[in-house]
């Protein structure tokens, strides 16, 4: 099982974590990746669970483009997939909390 990423780790207000998922999706650059890492960021931040499904519906985009963004974040290991063989659609999505350190050294660079 993989734990939830602290997100509100110094942050005191849902205002701090918010502006905390803007700074992380910005690591990921421009488009679907952006997307996707901001909506992930924002619904784990208020204590929800993210689905494969839900990706599209909370970008936006369509679904192929949200899957490819989700398998591209995943690929970077910035975020978890953990399967559900009952329903693909259902597996749950987590950020990974060194993923993203990795990610904000890479930008940094």
């Amino acid at each position: 099982m993989v734990a939830h990423t602290s997100l509100s780790h110094g942050a005191d207000t849902p205002n701090d974590v918010l502006a905390q998922c803007e700074t992380i999706a910005k690591y990921a650059g421009d488009g679907a990746c952006r997307e996707v890492l901001l909506g992930l960021c924002r619904r784990q931040a208020s204590g929800d669970d993210t689905t494969v499904w839900d990706i599209h519906r909370l970008t936006g985009l369509p679904l192929h483009e949200a899957f490819a963004a989700l398998r591209t974040l995943e690929y970077g290991k910035v975020v978890d997939i953990v399967d559900n063989p009952a329903d693909p659609f259902g597996a749950n999505i987590r950020l990974r909390e060194e993923g993203l350190r990795n990610l904000r050294r890479q930008s940094a660079a």
